[in-house]
């Protein structure tokens, strides 16, 4: 079968579209494996012009559409212009199928939507279009027919991630992000044990509760052979980002990787670290591997926002000292922060300059706040009238996307350009580019 698959993702500077995501690249991996013809095109504005080539080049027989929650306008004007022009049966996924199915299957052209993880439901939806006569119900995928919305129970999760394939990358232009950045990003494990107020992770765990174990890791072997992999294919790549948020929170696991990256890799390493869950020991062995970067989730300089609506459990004093073991170790750090966030004021977004200079990250990532559907911000900033129909427009403009009284949007994004401005945030090149050019 000839499968186009359209990824919906907002433009973020310096990231090309399609942007290579892990999950999208294993489903893409797993349905050539079965003989079908895949061709993936990146969408991140309402610009029929790109759809209607890749479709005269490809001649789909089915359109896959790969939905963001943060880009779910653009792929409705994108979707009404294939229903409207090319009569193709269109099945959803991605986090807006996850956290609003009912809304996601009231896009244009939507036949059907894959929740959640898709190894297992969106390959066997595939393999049944292939005889159109068998009505089997596929777990995990949603549909409407005649007179009622079918919502199957969820399959169970792939508990041994080293059964999956490699994730397909040349769909997503891969070795152009090689040349510009020198950089491999790598997915360890899917599911992570914290359940942040911000994230979409808590609302699809939930989703699969009795249905196998939510955190999971791939083994050291498995990643190492990947790595050696992308190596040969990529000659340029000259360091390793791991991808998740929940790397290093497995001491157990983390000691076997580490152990096995020394000996048959050695690139410099960028990874994720929770000042919730980093002692000296943990950032010390990191820096011995040859970590190099770390990626901190800071959020807020609010104690309130942190802990009480984003539920970090994070206080002032675990990021003052994970920042300064990091510095200590050699390992330079990249503060993240959302700006904008439910009950943020103009005190809150001093506090958050004054926690930065405390801090002394090497880079910040200053982002605008977005309410994800199915999230604890989303549900406070909705009981208290902060959503509005603008939200996305808004976040695509680099403003928050709620509007609360006592902190307006354009206050927002005045502290977005200073605290990007004072604490090395850059602009045009991408900054981790520029960071491993000059810094090595």
């Amino acid at each position: 079968m000839r499968i186009l698959a359209f990824q919906f993702v907002a433009a973020v500077r310096g990231r090309p579209v399609p942007r290579f995501e892990p999950q999208l690249g294993v489903l893409l991996a797993l349905l050539k494996a079965r003989g079908h013809d895949v061709a993936l095109v990146g969408v991140s504005r309402p610009d029929p012009a790109p759809i209607k080539a890749a479709l005269a080049r490809h001649l789909p027989q089915i359109l896959y559409a790969d939905i963001s929650a943060v880009c779910i306008d653009v792929a409705r004007r994108a979707l009404q212009y294939l229903q409207d022009k090319e009569f193709l049966p269109v099945v959803a996924g991605g986090t807006y199928a996850t956290v609003d199915p009912t809304g996601c299957l009231s896009l244009p052209g939507v036949a059907a939507v894959a929740i959640g993880e898709p190894d297992a439901s969106l390959v066997a939806y595939f393999e049944r279009l292939k005889d159109p006569a068998v009505r089997q119900v596929v777990q995990g995928v949603w549909w409407r027919d005649e007179s009622r919305l079918v919502q199957p129970q969820m399959p169970a999760l792939v508990e041994d991630l080293d059964s999956l394939p490699f994730a397909e990358r040349e769909a997503f232009e891969y070795s152009e992000w090689v040349r510009q950045t020198s950089e491999l990003e790598i997915a360890v494990g899917r599911g992570c044990p914290q359940a942040c107020g911000y994230c979409l992770l808590p609302a699809t765990a939930r989703l699969y509760e009795g249905r196998g174990a939510w955190v999971r890791r791939r083994s050291p072997e498995n990643l190492l052979e990947e790595i050696g992999e992308l190596r040969a294919r990529y000659a340029g790549a000259q360091s390793v980002r791991i991808l998740d948020h929940a790397f290093a929170l497995d001491r157990t696991w983390l000691e076997g990787f580490l152990s096995v990256y020394e000996r048959d890799c050695g690139l410099p390493l960028r990874c994720h670290l929770r000042a919730n869950a980093a002692d000296a020991a943990i950032v010390a062995r990191l820096a011995a591997a040859g970590c190099r970067f770390a990626d901190i989730e800071v959020i807020s300089g609010s104690d309130f926002i942190r802990n009480e609506i984003f539920e970090m459990a994070l206080s002032e004093e675990q990021l003052t000292s994970t920042f300064a073991l990091a510095r200590q170790s050699g390992i330079r750090t990249r503060a993240v922060l959302y700006l904008g966030a439910p009950y943020e004021s103009e005190v809150s977004l001093e506090d958050t300059g004054r926690l930065l200079r405390t801090l002394h990250p090497d880079v910040v990532d200053v982002r605008p706040y977005y309410p994800w559907p199915g999230t604890a911000g989303r549900r406070t900033a909705g009981d208290n009238g902060w959503l509005h129909s603008r939200g996305e427009e808004q976040h695509q403009a680099d403003l928050p996307g709620i509007d609360m009284p006592a902190c307006r949007p354009d206050l927002v994004a005045r502290f977005i350009r200073k605290y990007r401005q004072e604490f090395g945030a850059t602009a045009g090149e991408p900054w981790w580019r520029r960071w491993w050019r000059s810094k090595g």
